[in-house]
């Protein structure tokens, strides 16, 4: 998927995440709640589809609990992975090493 397809499906994510949110258990007050927005605010947002990357990011983690979990899941998996390359590579650094360097910085 290139730049702009991802820009253009934009639109479609927010009204579908706009959608979810009407049709979800949740009462609008939890929202309300969870963005710390005034009523006439989010239903703005809504209306205008103007949330920004920070408030779809928490709307759907709350929302999406599990394919939330699934991708965090994922993105330690990466992590892990990565790491156990970079030592396998010989990249580790020592430990007392770091905490000799940490002790000097921070005057400890």
């Amino acid at each position: 998927m290139n730049n702009l397809e991802i820009i253009h499906n934009y639109d479609t994510v927010i009204s579908q995440l706009i959608e979810d949110i009407k049709k979800s258990d949740f009462k609008t007050a939890y929202f309300l709640k969870l963005l710390n927005l005034k009523d006439s605010f989010f239903y703005k947002k809504m209306r205008e589809k103007r949330f920004t990357n920070e408030e779809v990011k928490l709307i759907s983690k709350h929302l999406y609990p599990e394919q939330y979990q699934e991708y965090k899941d994922a993105v330690i998996g990466k992590l892990l992975e990565k790491s156990k390359a970079q030592l396998k590579d010989g990249l580790g650094v020592n430990f007392e090493i770091i905490l000799e360097k940490s002790k000097e910085k921070y005057g400890v």
